[in-house]
């Protein structure tokens, strides 16, 4: 192979090599920690924060209402003992009772409507419970498969990275150079129907020539910069 051959096989390495660590970077981080688990568990904690919230507006009514069911009963009861006798008092006392009155039927259609919340939000902690059971259950019967994954993946990492090291010391130094310069990624294309495969540009007649001559010389796309490699 000539330089130009090389370099593409080795950037063929750096490719796969980059593609490797991704993957092994994602199974960490997945068996680290299950993505739908996290999402999961963070629902979990916002359902439970609402469940308490409904619970203690619950509690702070029932308070409220048995507050103002006792008043009510006192005054009823003192309204009805016959010991105010004045007609004007006793007007009074009676429209007050029946504010008590219509303020409690409130705040027992209020409490009922409390409840509902609570039922609601009870059974969203439910489902995210159950959901939760689920996805750990489902992790941990991936998980072998994924440690195994992993195992193959750095297995391959490594004769990739042996490969690619062992191709770059074949590679002159003169087009190590060129090929480290090269701005444009990937550094290497190839060329088909005169044409670089990278920014579409037809190759110069001489360069055209150069590279079916297969000589060492290396060939850059005079527009992109790439070295080019025919195919």
């Amino acid at each position: 192979m000539n330089p130009a051959q090389l370099l593409l096989r080795y950037h063929a390495f750096v490719e796969r090599e980059r593609a490797l660590r991704d993957q092994i970077e994602r199974l960490e981080s997945r068996l680290q920690s299950d993505p739908e688990v996290v999402t999961l568990e963070e629902a979990l904690q916002e359902a439970r924060s609402a469940q308490d919230a409904v619970a203690a507006r619950l509690r702070d009514s029932d308070h409220t209402r048995e507050d103002h069911r006792s008043r009510l009963r006192t005054r009823e009861k003192e309204l009805m003992s016959g010991r105010i006798r004045n007609p004007t008092e006793l007007m009074q006392m009676s429209e007050e009772v029946a504010h008590m009155k219509a303020r409690f039927a409130e705040e027992e259609d209020a409490e009922l409507h409390l409840m509902e919340d609570a039922e609601a939000a009870d059974e969203a902690v439910r489902v995210v419970v159950a959901n939760l059971e689920e996805a750990r259950t489902r992790s941990a019967a991936e998980e072998p498969a994924l440690k195994e994954e992993l195992e193959e993946a750095k297995a391959e990492l490594a004769e990739i990275e042996a490969e690619r090291d062992q191709l770059w010391a074949e590679v002159p130094p003169a087009a190590q150079a060129a090929y480290t310069r090269t701005r444009a990624q990937p550094p290497v294309a190839r060329v088909v129907g005169n044409q670089c495969t990278a920014c579409r540009v037809t190759v110069t007649s001489s360069g055209m020539q150069t590279l079916r001559k297969g000589l060492d010389d290396l060939v850059h796309c005079e527009h992109c910069g790439r070295i080019l490699v025919l195919a």
